[in-house]
C-alpha cells in the first residue's frame, strides 16, 4: 500500500526570499527542514487524531510550485495574528485540519532572532504558547515508531474489498499504538471515524476486517444510511460490511458511500489520488458531467484546475468511488 510522498526541498532562493520577508534568519533546524522537504505532514503523538500541515516556503521557481506553495509560512502567520490570542512575535509553521491547533516558533522581541525551539498554540485548550518540542525535527520525530514494533512483514496485510487503500487516504498509517480492540500493537492503527457510545476508535486493520472491533465496542466505521447515498437500496449483508468491516474517510460532512449495480462500490479516494487515466476513461464521463455541475466548472479548462489543485487548497473535496462490477466511476463533492 503506498505511502504519503513528501514535497521537494525549497530552493536557496526561496529560503533567503523569506528570511528577507521575516527580517531575520531561519534557525538552522527549521532551515534544514525546508531544505529538505517545503511542506508535507507529519504525526503528532499527542493526540492521536492529529496530524501537522507544515507550511510550505513560497517558491517562485515555476508556475507550479508558486501555486503549490502560494499559502506559506507568511499567508498562515498573518492569519493566525488574527486571532488576538496568538503570540504576536510567532511566526506559525504547521497547522492541523482545523487551523485552531498551530505549531510556532517564537521572534525575541528585543533582538529579532527566531528560535528553534517550537511551540503549541491551541484555542480548544487554552494553551496560547505552550511547549512542544526542542526543535522542528524534534516535533516531526516524535512520530517515529520503535523498532520492537515494526510491523510484521510475513503477516499479510487485510484486503478491504470496498477500500482502494487506506493508507493514502490517510486513516490508517504505521503506528506503535495498541489497538484498542486485541490489545497488540500490529504496527499498523486506524485513526478515522467510529460510530459508538465509547471513545474508542484505534484499531489494527485485522480488526476491523474481520468485524471484531464493531462487534465488540457496538460501533460503525460508516454510516448505515448512507451506505447507497439515499439513491440505492442495497441488501443487509453489503451495507454490514461497509458499515462494520470497512474503514471510513476522512470528509468534512458525513461521509456517504456511493453505490452502483446492486453493490457498494469501491472507494478509490479523493480525487487527487485518484489515476489521472481512469478519470479520463469513458467510465468516468458522467461522473466528471455531474461534478462539474456540482461546482460549477467548465468540463474542460475548470475540470483541469480542479485536478492540478491539492485538496488542500479548495473548500471542498471530491471522493471518487468505482463500481466493482461495471467500472463505472461516481462519488460526490464535500463543501466544507
Amino acid at each position: 500500500m503506498s505511502r504519503h510522498v513528501p514535497p521537494p526541498p525549497a530552493p536557496e532562493s526561496a529560503l533567503r526570499a523569506l528570511e528577507a520577508k521575516l527580517g531575520a534568519a531561519l534557525p538552522p533546524v527549521l532551515r534544514a527542514c525546508f531544505a529538505t522537504s517545503n511542506g508535507g505532514r507529519f504525526g503528532d503523538p499527542r493526540n492521536r487524531d492529529c496530524e501537522w500541515q507544515l507550511h510550505p516556503v513560497f517558491d517562485a521557481t515555476d508556475r507550479k510550485q508558486m501555486k503549490r506553495t502560494g499559502e506559506d509560512v507568511v499567508h498562515y502567520t498573518k492569519l493566525a495574528l488574527k486571532d488576538e490570542r496568538f503570540p504576536r512575535h510567532g511566526i506559525s509553521i504547521a497547522h492541523d485540519y482545523t487551523l485552531a491547533r498551530q505549531l510556532l516558533v517564537l521572534r525575541d522581541e528585543a533582538s529579532g532572532a527566531i528560535s528553534d525551539q517550537v511551540f503549541l498554540f491551541d484555542a480548544f485548550t487554552g494553551q496560547w504558547c505552550a511547549p512542544y518540542a526542542a526543535d522542528l525535527q524534534a516535533a516531526i520525530d516524535q512520530d517515529r515508531i520503535p523498532e520492537a514494533v515494526q510491523p510484521d512483514p510475513a503477516r499479510a496485510l487485510p484486503v478491504f474489498r470496498s477500500y482502494a487503500d487506506p493508507f493514502e487516504s490517510g486513516v490508517m498509517r504505521v503506528s506503535s499504538e495498541t489497538c484498542e480492540c486485541c490489545g497488540k500493537a500490529t504496527g499498523y492503527i486506524y485513526g478515522g471515524s467510529f460510530y459508538a457510545v465509547g471513545s474508542e476508535s484505534h484499531f489494527c486493520p485485522w480488526c476491523i476486517a474481520d468485524g471484531s472491533a464493531a462487534a465488540k465496542f457496538d460501533g460503525e466505521f460508516n454510516d448505515a444510511a448512507g451506505v447507497g447515498m439515499g439513491e440505492v437500496e442495497l441488501p443487509s449483508p453489503i451495507i454490514e460490511e461497509v458499515s462494520q468491516r470497512t474503514p471510513s474517510f476522512f470528509s468534512w460532512q458525513q461521509e456517504q458511500w456511493w453505490a452502483h449495480c446492486n453493490d457498494a462500490a469501491r472507494f478509490l479516494g479523493e480525487i487527487e489520488h485518484v489515476d489521472r487515466t481512469l478519470l479520463a476513461s469513458e467510465n468516468a464521463a458522467d461522473f466528471v458531467r455531474e461534478t462539474c455541475e456540482a461546482v460549477r466548472l467548465e468540463p474542460g479548462e475548470g475540470w483541469q484546475s480542479l485536478l492540478d489543485t491539492p485538496s488542500g487548497e479548495r473548500s471542498f473535496a471530491v471522493f471518487v468511488f468505482g463500481c466493482l462490477h461495471c467500472g463505472k466511476l461516481g462519488g460526490y463533492v464535500d463543501h466544507s
